[in-house]
């Protein structure tokens, strides 16, 4: 595509782990320069997940593309005066050491606005600085739990999960570059700086609102559900087929509801005192769950998912990521690949923001 929205603004990236790298990787997507400043040992993520060569994950690669990567010591003053010089030309600079690191190296924001008064400066914690919860260390996994998060996530038996990737440094990454963006436009009206924080924990809690307010009106504790929807609709929730296969089926009002048991061949479930309305399916939600399970283990998933989708009913397929590897969809619109002089060629997946139809694309991979 042309010129991106991003193009000409400088950003210094002196995050860690996910969170920080996550939002980082949005901005460089949007054509920002992001330079990513690591210590010399290199982000910790270098080494989660699978490693495919040294110093080299497929973590830290899915987190870290449309970045120059540079090592700095930051202990060391020669080092220090270098990223100085990088603060005096840039747009932004974004953070997440643990309280008082900033400070202790120089790159505090009183230090940085001394040098350039019309940086934003973005802060990423764990909790709000100043809070009893300052030292706590935040890694996503502590953020689902203390957020509430894992108690509604799990099965119905009660047994609590965590969501499989780190959600909540992925929120917090998102909230930051909504922050960025938006700061952005007040130093374009005010001429000046901005200094943002932004907790991983406040940003989970934002995202549970429908939860914390069902909590506080009601008194009652949601709990984990499965792959049912908080029982606000019925029937909304994953079934398992004949073959083994699960499908994802949500029948979000009572017309959809009338032309499901049309579909499925069960036309007086429709009627049926216990089912006629979504509050009465709500109320007698296990009980119909068990009569449309029965019915689901009669054929195939795709055979239902294919029969829903053909009538209009909301439904898909449950993918692992061998089933989205393969998806036409995913590889159409979603994966894209840049080879990399050392890895060859790297499929990675696409920024799904699309400017006048045409999809961003990826520009560069350092390690």
């Amino acid at each position: 595509m042309g010129k991106l929205p991003l193009e000409g603004i400088e950003v210094i990236d002196l995050t860690h782990s996910a969170a920080g790298p996550f939002a980082t990787s949005i901005l460089g997507d949007l054509g920002a320069e992001v330079i990513k400043v690591e210590s010399p040992e290199g982000d910790m993520t270098r080494t989660w997940g699978h490693v495919i060569r040294d110093n080299v994950s497929t973590y830290y690669l899915a987190m870290n593309r449309n970045k120059h990567v540079v090592r700095l010591d930051l202990k060391n003053v020669d080092d220090r005066n270098r990223l100085y010089e990088m603060v005096k030309s840039a747009d932004v600079l974004i953070e997440n050491y643990r309280p008082g690191v900033a400070e202790r190296l120089g790159v505090d924001y009183g230090s940085v606005s001394k040098i350039n008064p019309r940086i934003i400066y973005v802060s990423i914690k764990g909790f709000m600085p100043g809070s009893e919860y300052e030292d706590y260390p935040a890694f996503d996994v502590v953020i689902q739990g203390m957020s509430g998060l894992m108690s509604v996530t799990g099965c119905e038996d009660g047994t609590f999960v965590k969501v499989g990737v780190p959600i909540t440094d992925m929120v917090t990454g998102f909230f930051s570059v909504i922050a960025i963006l938006s700061a952005l436009r007040i130093r374009d009206r005010e001429g000046k700086g901005v200094r943002i924080t932004v907790p991983m924990l406040d940003s989970a809690l934002y995202v549970m609102g429908i939860h914390i307010l069902y909590y506080l009106f009601t008194g009652n504790v949601p709990r984990p559900l499965g792959t049912k929807y908080m029982s606000v609709v019925a029937p909304y929730q994953g079934f398992r087929a004949r073959d083994g296969k699960m499908f994802i089926l949500a029948v979000g009002n009572d017309r959809i509801w009338r032309k499901f048991c049309e579909v499925i061949g069960k036309p007086e479930l429709a009627d049926d005192p216990r089912f006629r309305t979504n509050p009465d399916r709500v109320r007698n939600q296990d009980e119909l769950e068990k009569i449309l399970q029965e019915i689901f283990l009669t054929k195939d998933r795709d055979y239902w998912v294919n029969l829903f989708l053909s009538n209009g009913i909301p439904a898909g397929p449950v993918y692992d990521m061998a089933d989205i590897a393969k998806d036409p969809y995913v590889s159409k619109y979603v994966l894209t690949e840049i080879n990399h002089p050392e890895l060859g060629a790297v499929k990675l997946v696409r920024n799904p923001i699309r400017f006048n139809d045409e999809s961003i694309g990826i520009r560069l991979l350092e390690y």
